[in-house]
């Protein structure tokens, strides 16, 4: 089934109509004849009657054969049976409105399982539960009740009713946008955040997507729609509640403007959909009416990390002949006063940077809208003028506006005819900042080196993010299945050393130890120094079993070094109550002292699958929590943009004489330790930490492979 008899149906069951009007079964039968809903609608009661000038129909059984949609006004305990009777009429899909299920404790749980095997067993596809409902303004599909909202290409893809009201509000009264479909997805029984988005990616009426997610059941299925959809259509979001690990950058991966503030949800997204992004070699360019605002907007951007424009100098010379001597004109461009009584300098000097190759969106900040309201009523009318040459400009051109204006709250003409011409108005000074920043960084996602893909990288994948990559091993690799057979879930290091080794991580020689004359004969052949380090099939973090020691010189340290690592070890597992075994150590030369020691992990979320992590290593990864996350599967190119996310890469620049380190290796030790959890299912966990990083090559020093439960 399509979901368009869900989204776009041409008939509609309103089951559970009411003749109480606070009762959505009322409400809904109501508003679909108020929304101008032109399909079919049946409205079933067990009373019988008339109601809102349809005959009510006593049950489902009634039912002319194959209605699209039907919305459950009902209580949630006959949910399921009533999806199961929708699906003996041939209905489509199901809107299920009750509350009462999963979010209600281990009774709604059991409630809400039953409605996924009804919806499962009848093929009826479920919206919710407990969903606000769904909106289709251009049919008229009005299954929330909502009024005076516009109509047009903003779709709202929510788990929150009242979320959903107030960003229909929002882009009614505040822009010059309009709402095309709202779908309330409750808790996602059936029909999710990915399946709805991949739809609304190729709606026709829809241009951009605002999304609210408190939980999402498959959150992977969310990112690769998301990672598709994206490529055309903006879709920005805000979460609610703590979200799992890496999922921040996860969507940020998959093209999504995440935002944690709704208030910035409706004029970043109407910024992303009316105007046109700024190319990768451009920049954007501040003209204000004042240097205390410019200042501000210089220093937001440059928190966000969005380029300003470096304007050439015939559109500097033309900025001063526009402008006059007091004007600032290199960016920040600063009128200086020129617009208090004539106001058309801002088109004057909008025209000089429009036609700067350099400049890809102009943000205007300040009084503009004001003038008249502030200085002369005179100045309305020229501000106006004003405000329809500077939109026309900027189309003509190409290039993207968004004006920032005190007096957006007002009832102003100039802002009027601003919105009218599509462009973005926004009162705060941050939050159209960040628009203007994540309409740059979307001109830069666009770019064409940013899609490239090699196609004999295993890893290579297009933007979509697969459920399942195609690399997967057939068998498990024999490290695995020592370890299976063993009872264990972690590997020791020897045999992750193995499974990391496979997948192209190189590691320095090691060899097994296993009694202090051993180790004494180890350090007569290492002039410039031993490591050992425990060696257990139990124990796995052996730092807090003092099961390391360093810098060891001569026969007498190693030998010592060996018998305290055995004891520490035995002590260990007595107090943790951990199997005895028989311990042995991996014996390694010492390493020069490194430029930076890094952590490479990759572990499977609950929800997102396979992703990589990338931080700065050693003891205190989890004090500094310096780490960058990326989804799984990714290229080379993706790895690379990892690294300058961490506050270590400033290690890596070259310092002291330093020579700066070649990123590449670290880059081939991340697709490793990747590739290591793409081939084998069993790997739930990889690590490599630290991964001493010099400045030609890289060297893995401990390793950590964990099993999924068998």
């Amino acid at each position: 089934m399509t979901l368009a008899r869900i989204f776009e149906p041409r008939s509609i069951a309103v089951v559970g109509a009411s003749t109480d009007p606070a009762k959505r079964g009322h409400q809904i039968l109501r508003a679909l004849g108020e929304s101008g809903y032109r399909g079919q609608v049946h409205a079933v009661n067990p009373a019988g009657g008339e109601l809102l000038g349809h005959t009510l129909l006593r049950s489902l059984e009634e039912l002319p054969e194959a209605v699209d949609l039907a919305v459950l006004c009902t209580p949630a305990a006959i949910a399921p049976r009533l999806v199961r009777a929708c699906g003996e009429r041939g209905v489509g899909g199901a809107v299920v409105l009750a509350v009462g299920f999963g979010e209600s404790g281990p009774e709604g749980t059991r409630l809400e399982a039953e409605l996924a095997a009804a919806g499962r067993d009848s093929g009826v596809r479920v919206i919710g539960p407990n969903t606000s409902g769904l909106l289709n303004l251009r049919l008229g599909v009005n299954l929330i009740g909502t009024r005076g909202v516009r109509p047009g290409g903003i779709a709202l893809l929510v788990q929150s009713g009242n979320v959903a009201l107030g960003l229909m509000n929002e882009i009614t009264r505040r822009s010059a946008l309009g709402v095309s479909i709202c779908c309330g997805l409750g808790n996602e029984v059936d029909l999710g955040f990915g399946e709805v988005l991949e739809f609304l990616g190729r709606h026709d009426e829809t241009t951009g997507v605002i999304a609210h997610v408190e939980g999402c059941r498959d959150g992977r299925a969310l990112l690769s729609a998301a990672a598709t959809v994206t490529r055309h259509k903006p879709v920005v979001a805000v979460k609610s509640g703590r979200t799992t690990r890496g999922a921040e950058a996860a969507v940020s991966q998959a093209g999504v403007v995440e935002v944690v503030r709704t208030d910035e949800l409706s004029h970043i997204a109407e910024t992303l959909v009316s105007q046109v992004p700024g190319p990768a070699d451009s920049g954007i360019a501040i003209l204000s009416d004042g240097g205390g605002q410019n200042t501000l907007a210089v220093d937001f951007l440059g928190e966000l990390g969005a380029p300003l424009a470096q304007l050439r100098e015939a559109t500097t010379s033309a900025l001063r002949t526009h402008l006059g001597p007091a004007a600032a004109v290199r960016n920040p461009v600063d009128v200086a006063g020129a617009a208090d009584t004539d106001p058309r300098a801002f088109p004057r000097a909008l025209k000089a940077l429009a036609a700067d190759p350099a400049v890809g969106i102009v943000l205007l900040v300040g009084l503009f809208g004001g003038y008249g309201i502030r200085f002369s009523e005179g100045l309305s009318r020229v501000e106006t003028a004003a405000a329809d040459d500077m939109a026309a400009t900027m189309r003509a051109k190409g290039k993207g506006l968004v004006v920032q204006s005190l007096y957006a709250a007002w009832d102003s003409a100039p802002l009027n005819a601003l919105r009218h011409g599509g462009v973005p108005v926004i009162e705060s000074l941050e939050v159209a900042c960040r628009a203007v920043a994540e309409l740059q960084r979307r001109g830069e996602r666009r770019a064409p080196d940013r899609s490239r893909r090699d196609p004999a990288d295993p890893l290579a994948a297009p933007p979509r993010l697969t459920a399942k990559p195609s690399c997967v091993a057939p068998t498990p690799h024999r490290a695995i299945i020592a370890a299976r057979e063993d009872g264990r879930t972690t590997l020791t290091e020897l045999e992750a050393r193995a499974v990391l080794g496979e997948c192209g991580l190189a590691f320095e020689p090691a060899e097994i130890i296993r009694s202090g004359e051993e180790a004494a004969e180890k350090a007569v052949q290492h002039h410039h120094g031993l490591a050992l380090k425990l060696l257990s099939r139990h124990i796995v973090h052996k730092s807090d079993a003092r099961g390391v020691i360093l810098d060891i010189n001569t026969p007498r340290e190693a030998r010592d070094a060996f018998e305290r690592i055995v004891a520490n070890a035995r002590s260990h597992a007595r107090a943790r109550g951990l199997p005895d075994e028989r311990y042995a150590a991996l014996a390694s030369p010492m390493l020069p002292t490194p430029v930076a020691g890094f952590l490479i992990g990759a572990c499977r979320d609950r929800q997102l699958g396979p992703v990589l992590t990338i931080g700065a290593g050693g003891v205190w990864v989890e004090v500094f929590r310096d780490v960058a996350h990326r989804v799984l599967p990714v290229d080379d190119s993706e790895i690379a943009s990892m690294i300058p996310e961490l506050k270590a890469n400033a290690l890596l620049a070259g310092t002291r004489g330093r020579a700066a380190v070649h990123t590449g290796p670290i880059v081939a030790a991340a697709r490793a330790v990747a590739q290591s959890l793409l081939k084998w299912d069993d790997i739930a966990e990889a690590e490599v930490n630290p991964l001493f990083v010099y400045e030609d090559r890289v060297v893995p020093v401990d390793a950590r492979v964990a099993l999924a439960p068998p």
